[in-house]
């Protein structure tokens, strides 16, 4: 093997070693990006913005975990119960304060306000990240607020 070729060889390793470690370094990071709701039947995350034009992204209770791990942009979540009280027992969970509630047609939402969880969206009733929606029953929470259909 030529001097050239053993340096290029060399140069290889190195690169791949630096890259490893890299990827090593991040890894932790990736991993602690847990789901925000436990148990729930369907989640939804959004990505892209905090506002009704976030992409959307559907995934099964099986499927969350990796969709969210790696997905770009995150920017929230929520969680589909056929129980309305499961749905509350999550904002419990976060010790959210709740903010305000508003009935339009046959959906009742609550706002809330949680110190436990990042970020927010600016409301009439303030910082609002953490929002449970119920109808007929079933429930959906999110944060900071549920985007799309519910």
């Amino acid at each position: 093997m030529s001097r050239k070729a053993r340096r290029a060889a060399w140069c290889a390793v190195v690169f791949f070693f630096a890259l490893a470690c890299a990827f090593l370094l991040l890894l932790p990071q990736w991993l602690d990006k847990p789901l925000l709701f436990a148990g729930a039947q369907r989640y939804t995350f959004f990505s892209g913005s905090a506002s009704s034009q976030a992409r959307i992204t559907v995934a099964t209770p099986e499927e969350a975990p990796f969709v969210r791990l790696t997905l770009q942009g995150y920017t929230g979540e929520s969680a589909y119960y056929p129980s309305a009280e499961d749905a509350f027992a999550q904002a419990e969970a976060y010790g959210a304060a709740l903010l305000l509630v508003q009935r339009s047609a046959d959906v009742t939402d609550y706002y809330y306000y949680s110190t436990q969880l990042e970020g927010g969206v600016v409301l009439s009733c303030g910082l609002v990240n953490l929002h449970v929606a119920v109808r007929a029953g079933g429930g959906v929470v999110g944060s900071p607020l549920i985007f799309g259909g519910y």
